[in-house]
């Protein structure tokens, strides 16, 4: 049976019951880490064909902006980790650089920020969902034979990437 608090027994309650909800909040936002893989893919009209480590993605090869190249070799494979709210530097191929930033989880799906940098014009800014398994791609910035890809994909930091 339910017994009937003071007034101020009840308010004090409900209080430490809010600072330890906020709290909670605030610890699991802060300690959220996700692991972000990104593929530097050089896209290109060389007539070499999908390079192996790619093949399970040329299905999105097939559609544009992709679909002009008919070449896709992969550079580099790089891993960051990030907390959320947090970004990272990108090894990037010269003369470009960039950041990653988590900028929240919504449904699974972990939205991130790309800005990319380069000699002459202004940054380009690039917004992403990733969910695990899932790559998102970005594709733009010239290469000596065609155009530099981007490919992220990101999952919790205690668990294992998929592709």
């Amino acid at each position: 049976m339910l017994r009937k608090l003071p007034r101020t027994n009840a308010r004090l309650a409900a209080l430490l019951v809010g600072l330890l909800a906020l709290s909670g909040v605030v610890v699991a936002q802060a300690s959220e880490k996700i692991r972000c893989e990104v593929l530097t893919i050089e896209a290109s009209r060389t007539g070499q064909g999908i390079d192996p480590a790619l093949t399970i993605y040329s299905a999105v090869f097939k559609n544009a902006p992709f679909a002009e190249f008919d070449t896709f070799k992969l550079v580099a494979r790089r891993s960051y980790e990030l907390t959320l709210g947090g970004q990272s530097e990108l090894s990037l191929p010269p003369p470009y650089g960039g950041a990653m930033r988590f900028d929240r989880e919504n449904g699974g799906r972990f939205e991130l920020s790309l800005t990319l940098t380069r000699p002459t014009g202004g940054p380009i800014l690039v917004l992403g969902k990733a969910t695990p398994g899932t790559p998102f791609f970005a594709a733009g910035l010239k290469s000596a034979l065609g155009r530099w890809v981007f490919g992220v994909t990101c999952d919790r930091a205690n668990g294992v990437v998929h592709y």
